[in-house]
């Protein structure tokens, strides 16, 4: 089976523009029907493919945070020398911690965070790791028993890359009352308990007067697919014409 791995995409719209950025082994798939129907409803759309996603686990583990803030950077001036003067951002998961970053570094109009977590255990994300790395085997060459190997070989990794996840999370959550911008902070109620409490905990420190919690019930961690996506696009779409646009 040929494999083609997922790209960075941009659907040009009207003169106001979101950024997309994807989970932790994640890709931009994820947040491609997201994008579609934004794209439908005027805006301009860009979700940028974070460095090493997409490819082998031993490529992935080359990378880590700093990469992909970088990465996020590159697509948030990418908008800007498109000419998008004010520009949203939503994340899940991973990119809802980057766009808690671009926050309080950057000057977006407004955010929108999925399973934002507060803190994150590396056994957890180790075992993220090692379930992509079996996912992406299918497309790769060799026998059961080489495949088998590789991730057993892949369970003693020291995965640099993850405590460095984790102390990147552990910043941002210091940083809240500095953030002044509107946000939605969207969790789903079939997820782990820790994305309520962090939205509560975000929503209770957070220095914006504009700011909606809402709970998704039949959602999981992957928000923008499930029973509730239709009904959390409309409703995101609803936060976004209540902002102030200047154009």
């Amino acid at each position: 089976m040929k494999y083609k791995a997922p790209e960075s995409f941009y659907f040009q719209g009207g003169s106001k523009a979101i950024l997309l950025l994807h989970s932790f082994t994640g890709s931009t798939i994820d947040m491609r029907q997201l994008g579609k129907f934004l794209n439908r409803e005027g805006y301009t759309v860009h979700a940028p493919m974070y460095t090493g996603h997409g490819q082998k686990a031993d490529t992935l583990l080359q990378y880590g945070p700093s990469t992909w803030w970088e990465d996020v950077q590159s697509a948030y001036e990418f908008l800007e020398d498109e000419g998008y003067e004010e520009i949203v951002v939503m994340g899940l998961s991973l990119g809802a911690v980057l766009t808690l970053k671009v926050a309080h570094e950057l000057n977006p109009l407004a955010i929108v965070t999925m399973s934002l977590p507060m803190t994150r255990d590396e056994v957890t994300l180790r075992k993220r790791v090692v379930y992509y790395a079996k996912q992406h085997q299918q497309y790769e060459e060799g026998t059961d028993e080489e495949k088998e190997a590789a991730r057993q070989a892949l369970k003693a990794h020291p995965m640099e890359i993850i405590p460095a996840f984790i102390e990147m999370i552990e910043q941002q959550m210091q940083y809240i009352a500095q953030i002044e911008v509107p946000i939605y902070l969207a969790y789903g109620g079939q997820d782990d308990a820790l994305y309520e409490e962090t939205a509560n905990y975000v929503a209770e420190r957070i220095g914006s007067t504009q700011k909606v919690v809402k709970c998704y019930e039949q959602a999981g961690h992957l928000m923008t697919y499930g029973k509730d996506a239709k009904t959390m696009y409309e409703d995101f779409l609803h936060f976004l014409q209540q902002l102030h646009w200047k154009k």
